[in-house]
């Protein structure tokens, strides 16, 4: 039997297995033609996007709202195919964790689609359920556990006892969001466009929640607005730190909410055993601190942060029997 757990993400699709580990992480996107036959997924897709060929189309399916789900299709049929997801005289079992923007007509098309490709068996579960497992909790003690996932896409946060996730909530403020409040702030600023890439990478070498005394700098490059033209500009962490606050004092603010809608027995649990953080986004530099001392609880941040959704399906694919 092959066992295979795949972790759909608007911005990143990952692909793995108990064995092998890790075996895509790239971009969730597809490059088609006029035929639409594809050009190329994830990473391969990058030197196509704003192409000038009027017959080459790059899509995000799963930014699109409805979901592309003829785009998904085509994106993971390529995608299993290539890792030999299915095979003579095999059964495959797919298991897929999904953001919770998802609702279940999506799930129960998607399922249909992949037992269409020749899946044996798809099953499906909360991402917010697989970074807890990820994180290596106990989710079956009598006392609450609290897991915060702050990825590009999603923000989420949720409370498990007994086994059972007990209440979540979902925030709308996400890495992604950061990223278009680092190009809006570059543009009024600079009178600069800079991509989504170039903003991703701001955020990854400067971001940061706290003011610095020696704050780093970093080179920008973008589009003039007004002449068309590439130019450049220097910034620094302080900067990003003016763009930054706000959102993460929503995140405070949101977390603080939900944590005084919870029973008093659970903030209690919640206050002394802290937070199990994990998403991208928890790599800001002090954002940790930041929600630790804003909130008045420990914060914890995984191991692999980026990949604690991966590790928990992985754990999940370990405990499956054939």
């Amino acid at each position: 039997m092959i066992q295979m757990g795949i972790d759909l993400g608007t911005n990143y699709i990952r692909l793995c297995t108990q064995e092998d580990g890790l075996l895509y992480n790239e971009p969730c996107m597809v490059a088609l033609d006029e035929q639409n036959h594809v050009l190329g997924i994830g990473e391969d897709t990058k030197d196509l996007i704003g192409s000038m060929d009027p017959n080459i189309k790059v899509i995000s399916p799963l930014r699109e709202n409805p979901i592309n789900f003829d785009v998904l299709d085509i994106l993971l049929e390529q995608l299993l195919y290539e890792h030999k997801a299915f095979r003579m005289f095999q059964k495959t079992v797919l298991l897929v964790s999904y953001p919770t923007s998802f609702n279940k007509e999506s799930c129960d098309i998607l399922k249909e689609h992949l037992e269409d490709l020749g899946a044996y068996r798809v099953y499906f579960e909360q991402e917010i359920w697989i970074a807890a497992i990820g994180a290596k909790l106990d989710l079956f003690l009598p006392v609450a556990s609290c897991v915060l996932n702050i990825g590009s896409s999603n923000c989420d946060i949720a409370i498990f006892q007994n086994g059972k996730m007990i209440k979540k909530s979902r925030c709308n403020v996400s890495g992604s969001t950061i990223n278009i409040a680092i190009k809006n702030w570059l543009f009024k600023s600079y009178n600069m466009n800079v991509s989504t890439k170039q903003a991703e990478k701001i955020k990854r070498k400067i971001g940061q929640v706290n003011i610095q005394q020696d704050p780093k700098s970093l080179e920008v490059v973008g589009m003039d607005q007004n002449s068309h033209v590439l130019k450049s500009a220097i910034i620094n962490e302080n900067q990003i730190v003016g763009i930054l606050t706000p959102l993460v004092q929503q995140w405070a603010n949101w977390i603080l909410q939900f944590l005084s809608s919870l029973p008093i027995t659970m903030q209690q649990d919640v206050k002394t055993r802290g937070i199990i953080c994990c998403g991208g986004s928890m790599l800001l530099n002090g954002l940790p601190s930041y929600l630790q001392n804003t909130i008045g609880c420990p914060i914890f941040v995984t191991d692999d942060p980026i990949n604690t959704v991966s590790a928990g399906l992985m754990i999940l694919l370990s405990r499956m029997e054939d």
